[in-house]
This record gives C-alpha cells, structure tokens and sequence, in this order.
C-alpha cells in the first residue's frame, strides 16, 4: 500500500474522531453549558466529555505519532542489486507513484544501466534527474529509457523526478577489480570500429565517432533534445561534432560544452560545428542553455596509452 496513502487515511480518521467530540459537546444540555441566571461566577466550568471520545481522539493521536516515528526511522526503501551482463551493471526500475526498487546497489568503477520503465502519466513523473552525475531525460510514458553512467566512488547518490517529489538513490559499493584475459586486452586495444555500439531502439546509447582524415567525427540531432546524447571518443585527437538543430526551443538555441570552455548558438535547421581535443579520459558533460536537456562525451584513453597498460600488465 502507498505510504501517502496510509498517512492521509489516518489523519482522516482522527480528523473524524476530533468532529465526533465537538459534537458530542454541542448536544449538552443548555443549562450545562450556561451560568446559573441566579448567582454570577467568574470561575470556568468543567465540561465533560463522553469517555469513548477522548479515547478515540487519544488513540488517533497515538497512531499519527507512531507512524511518523515509523516513517522518519524504521521505513527502508527498497533494495535490489543490478546484475552484471557483458560488463555492465543492468536494473530496471518501474516508474508508477514512485520508483520500484527505490534503492538499486552496484559496483564502483563499471558501468551502470538503470532501465526505467515509466507506466505513471503523472507529469510530475516525466523527467529523472541524478544531479551527482549531471543527467536530466525525460521518460515517455509506457516505453524503456536507459541511463548509462560509471560511478567512481562508493556512496549514495540520490535520484528524483523533475519536481523532486519522488526519490530513489544508488548505492555505490567498492567493486573488486578483476584480471582481464589476455585475449580480452587485445580486442580493447584493437582499434575502434566506424560504426555505432550499444545502440538502442531509441537512439541514445552510446555511439562512437567516426575517424575521418585523423578526425573524430560525428552528427548530434537536435530535436527535443541530443541524438544520439552518449557520444564516445578518445583522447589526444581532435573531435568534430556537428550539431544539427531542427527544434524551435529557445531552450535547445545554444550548446555548452563546460569542460571545455565551448558555448555555441544552433541557428535553427543549420548545422554547427565544434572542434576540440581532449587530453584526458573521463566524461564531460554537454548541455543546452538552459540546463534542461543534456547529453555526455565519454573520453577514453587513447591506443597508445592501452597498448602500454597491456605490456605493463604482461610483464608483470
């Protein structure tokens, strides 16, 4: 049963519990209520009230305090941890008067998938924000968004809908770091393919740019938000994005790039380009003017540099 929902039945209760006292002492007789016509006092009289009123406005007290009690202290979100597919850390959560499980455990240092599967029309449930983690997507009704993220460092990181009246949070534990195969090294160091990875059937999961002419390439849609909005490179090359943009949104009228000190206004139905090297791995965000619609540039560490971890990891 909705937590929300036991609250407001009690305090339903002790409200019709309070109403049924008041009543009670209306029916009093008229001479109880009123001083003696022939002698004036100043001194209060004592009404009494029926003995099943005060233990019900008592009892309806009682239980309002032990549900707060319950509520602040002894309520537990609920716990469920992701389990792990071709590394990576995999949940759905159900999106219906809240988030179901509310609380998802998982590794530090790989990648989570957090699958969330909005059936509540509510508005207020439209949009999931991890402000730890600098997302903010919206969630379409009765369809499956994935939000991808690596979290490196353990501890609890809160999520909400977009009007923060719904809460959830991922519980980061420290993940053991396993020995990859040598053959597994070698196909990491392999470079990348020209085609998307990951890709889902909405589009947005993780694509990588093309090399063209020793340049990372890649188109970015600008349509009620980026597409694809995971874009992954490497580092020490330059990266080209071109962002097209076909929404009117004053909102989506500019992109920013912190990271990288880039900020970039989108003429409507043109393509703009921005070209920037990163130096390290990591990932940076990119946002719209507003900070309403975001998307990531995923960094990784360039051949060179896995091709001399691999030789150090053989030698050892």
């Amino acid at each position: 049963m909705n937590k929300i929902a036991i609250i407001g039945s009690v305090a339903s209760l002790g409200l019709v519990f309070g109403i049924a006292s008041n009543k009670a002492v209306a029916q009093m007789s008229h001479e109880q209520m009123q001083p003696s016509q022939t002698k004036q006092t100043s001194q209060f009289h004592r009404i009494e009230q029926p003995l099943w009123a005060k233990a019900a406005v008592t009892a309806g007290g009682l239980g309002l305090i032990g549900l707060e009690l319950w509520w602040f202290l002894l309520s537990k979100p609920k716990s469920q941890k992701a389990q792990s597919k071709q590394g990576i850390q995999e949940i759905t959560i159900t999106v219906d008067g809240g988030y179901e499980p509310s609380q998802v455990v998982v590794n530090a240092l790989q990648r989570v998938r957090l699958n969330f599967y909005r059936k509540d029309p509510s508005s207020c449930l439209e949009e999931i924000r991890f402000p730890d983690f600098h997302i903010a997507q919206e969630l379409p009704l009765n369809q499956v968004t994935p939000i991808e993220f690596t979290p490196n460092e353990p501890g609890t990181y809160t999520f909400t809908c977009g009007m923060n009246m719904f809460r959830g949070e991922v519980k980061v534990e420290a993940g053991q770091v396993q020995s990859p195969k040598e053959d597994e090294i070698m196909a990491d160091i392999q470079p990348i393919m020209t085609t998307p990875a990951n890709q889902n059937k909405n589009g947005t999961d993780a694509v990588h740019a093309i090399v063209e002419q020793g340049v990372q390439r890649i188109t970015v849609q600008v349509d009620k938000g980026y597409t694809p909005n995971h874009i992954v490179v490497k580092a020490g090359q330059r990266v080209q994005l071109n962002f097209l943009r076909q929404d009117p949104s004053g909102c989506l009228a500019q992109v920013l790039i912190p990271d990288f000190g880039i900020a970039a206004d989108l003429p409507l139905n043109e393509t703009t380009t921005i070209e920037f090297t990163p130096e390290k791995a990591g990932e940076y965000a990119f946002t719209c003017g507003m900070n309403m619609f975001r998307g990531v540039i995923e960094v990784e560490p360039s051949n060179a540099l896995r091709t001399q971890q691999f030789s150090t990891q053989i030698s050892a």
